[in-house]
């Protein structure tokens, strides 16, 4: 099975959870990637707008913990209101974040 296809298996169980759920839930608001091989692997069809989200680096080091923030930052810049944003340590870089879309004016840092 190539990846950009869906398990039917994982279709199939999200179905059912809907079915579980109540068939007269809210149909919770997404923000795609416009890329569809990753699009198609995430419920909804995107991020979930309105929840919350863990991104991380693939390391320890600070060039991997750069690009994740980065990459969230710029993922949130494309949303409205404000990004509440939880660190465990206090180095995130307001002009990187601004660089790429993300005003640090509407950044609530916890």
């Amino acid at each position: 099975m190539s990846a950009s296809t869906p398990n039917a298996a994982i279709s199939d169980l999200r179905d059912r959870i809907a079915r579980l759920e109540g068939g007269n839930a809210r149909k919770r608001a997404v923000l795609p990637f416009g890329i569809s091989s990753i699009d198609s692997h995430l419920p909804g069809g995107g991020v979930a707008l309105g929840a919350l989200h863990e991104v991380a680096g693939g390391g320890n080091g600070a060039i991997d913990g750069a690009a994740a923030s980065l990459f969230a930052a710029g993922i949130a810049a494309r949303t409205q209101g404000k990004v509440l944003w939880c660190v465990t340590r206090q180095d995130l870089f307001a002009p990187a974040i601004a660089q790429v879309g993300l005003h640090p004016d509407r950044v609530i840092y916890v």
